[in-house]
C-alpha cells in the first residue's frame, strides 16, 4: 500500500521548476555549436539514470534521497561551480543549467515542504534507510565527476 501512496506522491516532484535536463540539452547544443565534441552516454550516468528509476517504483525513502541530493546539490555547491567555470574557461558565457524559471528560493522552499510532507510518517528505519542512501548518492555522483574530470 505505501508503494500505491509513494507513486501517487511521486507525482509531487515533476515538474518544480528544479528539473535540469532541458537547460543541460541547450547547453549541449551551444557547446556543439561551439565546435566541442558531445561524448556518448557512458556507463556511470546510464548507471544511476537506471539505479534512480529503479528505487522511483521500489525504494521510496532512498529515492527521495537521490531527489535531495540532486536538487538541492544542483542548486548550492552547483552554482558555484558554474560560476567558476564561467568565468575561467567560458569567457563570462552563464550555462542555461544554472537559470531557472522562478525564484529559486522559493521553488526550492516548494520542494523542501513536498519533501518534509511525504516523509512526515516514516518510522524511524525509514527515516535512518533515506540517510544510509547517501552513500550511494555521493558514490554515484563522484563517478560522473571523475568521468567529466577525466
Amino acid at each position: 500500500m505505501f508503494c500505491a501512496y509513494f507513486h501517487d506522491t511521486d507525482a509531487e516532484f515533476r515538474n518544480t521548476g528544479l528539473e535540469r535536463a532541458g537547460n543541460l540539452t541547450k547547453d549541449l547544443a551551444w557547446f556543439k555549436e561551439e565546435g566541442h565534441f558531445i561524448p556518448e552516454l557512458l556507463s556511470p550516468g546510464i548507471d544511476y539514470s537506471l539505479y534512480i528509476e529503479e528505487l522511483s517504483k521500489k525504494d521510496p525513502q532512498a529515492f527521495i534521497c537521490h531527489i535531495y541530493n540532486i536538487y538541492f546539490g544542483h542548486t548550492a555547491g552547483g552554482q558555484m561551480i558554474g560560476r567558476k567555470v564561467s568565468a575561467k574557461i567560458l569567457n563570462g558565457k552563464e550555462l542555461e543549467f544554472y537559470k531557472w524559471d522562478g525564484d529559486l528560493p522559493q521553488l526550492l522552499q516548494k520542494v523542501r515542504d513536498k519533501l518534509n510532507k511525504v516523509a512526515q510518517d516514516w518510522t524511524r528505519d525509514e527515516k535512518n534507510h533515506c540517510l544510509e542512501e547517501n552513500e550511494k548518492c555521493f558514490k554515484f555522483n563522484i563517478e560522473i565527476m571523475r568521468l567529466i574530470v577525466a
